[in-house]
């Protein structure tokens, strides 16, 4: 009997300890399978439409390898952003592939067929400006919660309208970006705002649209990573990228 009373003594003494180390361990951050299940199915269901989802595909792609890169550091909450972003763009990339399927297609075919010398493409006749001056393209920065742009961002968005008008073969992807304040969704949302307003301002001034794709990183490609509003200002912005 005394047996029996001392170990149901020691259980109830061990209890409190048992509950704590329970308690810790649920507390310990995780890595966020679930998020990153739900990336790599996105971006696995929608791989075998690659090739007519644009820079989407790609761009969901790379942030799913950031999302591993971020649990290998122990870095949760950034890798559940990131998967969360990479799950978003692949469904995007996998929408955007069947709304242009057909179309897609007829000219993946024709540029197969070109390759192989069945066609070549004739120029097209583009207005020449200014061949001599020497162009850059140059990053467009927006105002906090704006898809607008100020007097200094219009001229530098007239400086690469002019570069497409002396370039007329190239293709540029357009990155809308944001800075870290607002949530995720929103600022995704504003990031595609600001490529599509930088994409219509440019086909309105000619430039044909078929050469101009967008895509919105939200908060997720800093290129200033303090918190200043200096630090902001250089985050809220759309990028030109050459393809």
């Amino acid at each position: 009997m005394g047996t029996l009373n001392h170990r149901r003594s020691s259980f109830w003494s061990k209890t409190p300890i048992l509950i704590a180390l329970t308690l810790l361990l649920s507390a310990c951050p995780k890595p966020p399978q679930e998020a990153l299940d739900a990336a790599e199915a996105a971006v696995l269901a929608a791989e075998g439409r690659k090739d007519c989802a644009g820079e989407k595909f790609a761009a969901a792609e790379a942030l799913l390898e950031e999302a591993r890169a971020h649990v290998a550091a122990e870095e949760y909450e950034a890798a559940e952003r990131k998967a969360r972003a990479a799950e978003r763009l692949a469904r995007e990339a996998q929408e955007q592939a069947d709304e242009t399927w057909e179309d897609c297609q007829r000219r993946l075919e024709a540029a197969r067929r070109a390759a192989e010398g069945g066609t070549q493409t004739q120029p097209t006749e583009v207005e020449q400006e200014t061949p001599e001056e020497d162009l850059k393209l140059t990053t467009v920065l927006f105002p906090y919660n704006s898809a607008e742009i100020s007097e200094t961002s219009r001229q530098a968005l007239e400086t690469n309208l002019r570069w497409l008008r002396q370039n007329p073969d190239a293709t540029i992807l357009l990155e809308g970006h944001t800075d870290e304040r607002g949530t995720s969704e929103f600022n995704v949302a504003l990031g595609e705002r600001r490529a599509r307003f930088v994409r219509d301002y440019l086909v309105q001034r000619g430039i044909e649209a078929e050469r101009l794709s967008t895509l919105s990183y939200g908060e997720e490609k800093p290129v200033a990573f303090g918190q200043s509003e200096d630090d902001f200002a250089r985050n809220r912005r759309v990028e030109f990228l050459p393809r």
